[in-house]
């Protein structure tokens, strides 16, 4: 069970790209962050998945069991300052190549990227039986763009993160992976199409929640959130 929360920015020192939405040979990469990617960047998933995939299919479910991520649990990011970069890209051609070998996979050769831009600066929180020591740099996206991670830990139920019943449906300060909280404490929310699971925005929860920081600026965030944990729970 978490007893610890931080809260963290990302900034992007890089321009980070991954497709999202695929429109011919345009390839969009969305403006929030998946948390998949965020607790694999962490260093967070024990032990390390290899890092080339052979048969490059996802073991999302396998890797990210709750004893692989040692009772930790990372939310989406949202965009608290974004700007973009548009960028052509194409596979070179090797002199030395002398063939193109057949392949099945679904292998990008060009096209044209809306890519994030440096600078731009996201939020998301860690939920952790105990204080963890996060990395201060993370690699992310196709292009393992480099970004820079600022942290301050709070302990649940202090009197900095208090736990308070939601008895109506509130408005949450983070987005929302659908698969990892129960459908029954989910009212409102705008959803956010991307591989490989569409997230929530702007959502409206009940239940318990804790309250991070002073109250004009205070986030709210419902806990008992875990990878996979309202997979199958209510219709």
């Amino acid at each position: 069970m978490a007893k610890y929360v931080a809260r963290c920015l990302l900034t992007l020192h890089d321009n980070l790209y991954y497709a999202s939405r695929e429109l011919g040979r345009f390839y969009e990469t969305e403006k929030y962050l998946h948390n998949y990617g965020l607790t694999y960047a962490l260093g967070l998933v024990k032990p390390a998945p290899a890092y080339f995939n052979s048969v490059q299919v996802p073991r999302y479910q396998e890797e990210l069991k709750l004893e692989r991520v040692r009772g930790c649990y990372v939310t989406p990011a949202r965009p608290l300052k974004v700007d973009f970069a548009f960028n052509t890209f194409k596979m070179a051609t090797v002199p030395y190549y002398s063939f193109t070998p057949q392949v099945i996979e679904n292998r990008v050769v060009f096209g044209r990227a809306k890519e994030l831009a440096p600078e731009s600066v996201f939020e998301f929180f860690v939920f952790a039986p105990q204080k963890l020591n996060l990395p201060r740099w993370v690699r992310l996206g196709k292009w393992m763009a480099k970004a820079e991670v600022d942290s301050q830990w709070y302990e649940l139920g202090s009197s900095e993160a208090p736990v308070v019943e939601v008895n109506q449906p509130q408005l949450i300060d983070c987005p929302l992976n659908p698969l990892d909280i129960p459908r029954q404490r989910l009212f409102s929310y705008d959803v956010i199409p991307m591989p490989p699971v569409s997230l929530l925005a702007n959502p409206s929860v009940t239940g318990a929640c804790c309250r991070l920081g002073k109250e004009r600026d205070s986030k709210l965030l419902p806990l008992n959130m875990g990878f996979f944990a309202g997979e199958g729970t209510g219709k």
